[in-house]
C-alpha cells in the first residue's frame, strides 16, 4: 500500500511539474498573448490595501492600446463612463473628460502610473523581469499559475496565459508595507464597445485641445481670498444619504471634509476625525463629507460598504463648494454655530483637530 501511494505521489508531482512552465516559457506566452491581441480592452479593478488587508481605495479603470506606440488608461465610474485620466505614452499628457485641455505632466508622474498597465508593452525577457522582478517560484493552484517575483505576485490563467490578478507592494511608510491588487476582468461586448467609443472620441478631440501645465492649473484654482472669519456661503445643502442638512447643521460646529474616493490622504484624514469625534461632545459638533468628483452610484456603494453614518454631499452643489474653498485634497473647514468659518485647513494633519478642539472648548 505504501509503495502504491508513493507511486501515485510521484506520478501526481510529475504531471504537476510537466504542466508548470519554466519562467522563460511562461513569460513568453504572456507576452505573445498580449502582442497577438493589441486592440484588446482590459477592464481593471484596483484595490489598495493596508498592512491589515483593509481596502482603503477602490477604483476602476480601463487599459486600451490604440496603436503600436501609444496606450491609454481611462478612469471609469461605476456606470463605466470615462471620467478622464488619459495617459499617452509618447506625449505624456493627461486629459480630463470634463475639461477640454491637455495637462502636461512630469515624466515621474507618468512612470508612477505605468504600474496600471499590463505586460503588452514588455517586449522581451529583460523588460519583463524589470517590470515584475526576479522570478522566485511558479506553482499551479485552482487552474491558475501563481508566479511569485521579488516585486509582485501574479495569477495567470492556464488556458489563455492572461494575467487575471496582480498584487504589488507599495511602501508608503518605513514601518509597514501597503499593496495594490489589480483584477483583470472581461467586459460584455456592449460595455467594451461603449468604453472604446468614449476613448476614441476623447483621444481624437484631445489632438486639438490647448495645453496647460499643472502649475497654471494650480494658480487658476487657488482661492483668491482667506475665508477664515467669513460667513459660510452655502445653504439648502442636501446629502445623498441623510437628506437636507440645514437643520442638521443648525446650532452646531460643523466640520466640512472635502474628499474624493481615490484620495489616500483624504481617507486617512477622515479616519483621524472619526477617531477624534467620540472624545468631543456630540451635541456640539457634526461632520459632513463633500465629494465633488465621484458618481452617486459609486459613492452609494462606498457608503453601504463602509457603513458611513455621516452625511455625504455630491453633485453640482459639491462642485460649487469645492470651487470656492478647495486648493488641494483633503481640505477641511470648521464652521461655528453662527455660520462663520473658523478654520480653513489644507492637507492631512492632526493639527486641524488640535485647533478645532481649542475653539470648541471655549
Amino acid at each position: 500500500m505504501r509503495t502504491f501511494t508513493t507511486l501515485i505521489s510521484i506520478l501526481y508531482y510529475g504531471i504537476l511539474l510537466a504542466q508548470t512552465p519554466g519562467p522563460n516559457e511562461l513569460y513568453k506566452k504572456i507576452v505573445n498573448y498580449y502582442q497577438q491581441n493589441p486592440d484588446r480592452l482590459e477592464y481593471i479593478q484596483r484595490a489598495h490595501k493596508n498592512v491589515f488587508q483593509y481596502d482603503t481605495i477602490n477604483s476602476d479603470f480601463a487599459y486600451l492600446p490604440l496603436d503600436e506606440k501609444g496606450f491609454y488608461v481611462f478612469y471609469l465610474d461605476s456606470s463605466y463612463a470615462v471620467t478622464g485620466g488619459i495617459l499617452l505614452s509618447d506625449d505624456y499628457y493627461v486629459v480630463n473628460a470634463n475639461s477640454p485641455e491637455k495637462i502636461l505632466t512630469k515624466k515621474k508622474y507618468i512612470e508612477s502610473n505605468l504600474r496600471y498597465v499590463p505586460v503588452r508593452h514588455c517586449n522581451n525577457m529583460v523588460n519583463l523581469i524589470t517590470r515584475f522582478g526576479i522570478i522566485k517560484s511558479i506553482t499551479l493552484k485552482d487552474n491558475k499559475y501563481v508566479t511569485v517575483t521579488s516585486k509582485s505576485i501574479l495569477e495567470i490563467d492556464t488556458m489563455t496565459f492572461r494575467i487575471t490578478k496582480l498584487s504589488e507592494s507599495v511602501q508608503y511608510k518605513k514601518e509597514y508595507h501597503q499593496y495594490d491588487e489589480f483584477f483583470y476582468l472581461d467586459l460584455p461586448d456592449s460595455l467594451q464597445n461603449s468604453v472604446k467609443g468614449q476613448a476614441f472620441t476623447l483621444v481624437k478631440a484631445a489632438k486639438h485641445f490647448p495645453v496647460i501645465t499643472f502649475k497654471d492649473l494650480d494658480e487658476r484654482n487657488l482661492p483668491s481670498e482667506n475665508f477664515e472669519g467669513k460667513q459660510f456661503a452655502f445653504k439648502n445643502i442636501v446629502s445623498v444619504n441623510k437628506g437636507p442638512l440645514d437643520s442638521f447643521m443648525k446650532g452646531k460646529y460643523v466640520i466640512v471634509d472635502f474628499f474624493y474616493q481615490a484620495c489616500l490622504p483624504c481617507h486617512k484624514m477622515t479616519g483621524y476625525i472619526l477617531n477624534w469625534l467620540p472624545a468631543v461632545d456630540s451635541t456640539k459638533i457634526v461632520l459632513i463629507g463633500i465629494n465633488p468628483f465621484d458618481s452617486e452610484i459609486s459613492m452609494k456603494t462606498e457608503i453601504e460598504k463602509r457603513n458611513i453614518l455621516y452625511p455625504i454631499v455630491l453633485g453640482p452643489k459639491a462642485k460649487e463648494m469645492s470651487r470656492k474653498y478647495v486648493r488641494g485634497y483633503p481640505t477641511l473647514l470648521l464652521i461655528s454655530p453662527d455660520g462663520v468659518i473658523q478654520i480653513v485647513h489644507f492637507g492631512m494633519s492632526k493639527s486641524f483637530l488640535t485647533k478645532a478642539e481649542k475653539i470648541i472648548s471655549q
